[in-house]
């Protein structure tokens, strides 16, 4: 599996702990952007330390198979993390499925580095994973994150009822799916 890949704007980089600082100044000044759309998160969420132990995880969850994370950077500012693409609950064969989330730094939205950087992370979960079925949820209001999902073909399959605790309260979302074409057994 790859640890970096590179698009035509993009280097897609799977990170360690050593990078908790870049990503916690990433959340830090997407806070009031993507709270409205996250899982309930602990006060602990917004440092260095919670950061750290969380990339530890990831790093554990990425040996044992089950998750990849991808951080995203511009070509040009290889130091500052602009979004990240993650793949999650990765089930191998019968279920050959997992979950999808992605987020970009507000100030690069609008570009197209959403959809680039997903389309290149989905090619590697499909091939190297070779995982049939990927899903992603959204809230209703978050149209710009449906409007990724549609130009990326992932197809509407219905809204799950109270299905993600966001502040404190559970809250319906829409669930898509994108299947891999060229899946072999």
């Amino acid at each position: 599996m790859s640890i970096s890949l590179t698009t035509n704007r993009l280097r897609l980089q799977i990170e360690n702990e050593s990078s908790a600082d870049k990503v916690l100044q990433f959340y830090t000044e997407n806070i009031s952007y993507f709270e409205p759309f996250e899982p309930t998160r602990p006060e602990s969420f917004y440092t260095l330390e919670y950061q750290e132990a969380t990339m530890r995880y990831e790093q554990n969850e990425l040996e044992l198979g089950n998750a990849l994370r991808y951080y995203v950077y511009l070509k040009e500012d290889p130091d500052t993390i602009i979004g990240s693409v993650n793949f999650f609950r990765i089930q191998p064969a019968p279920f050959s499925s997992a979950s999808i989330g992605y987020k970009l730094h507000h100030n690069f939205w609008g570009n197209g580095y959403a959809t680039e950087a997903c389309a290149a992370a989905i090619t590697i979960l499909f091939s190297i994973y070779n995982i049939h079925r990927l899903e992603a949820r959204v809230a209703p209001e978050n149209t710009a994150s449906i409007r990724l999902l549609e130009r990326m073909n992932f197809t509407y399959e219905g809204t799950e009822q109270k299905s993600v605790e966001v502040q404190g309260e559970f809250k319906d979302h829409r669930r898509y799916s994108l299947l891999n074409e060229n899946y072999r057994r």
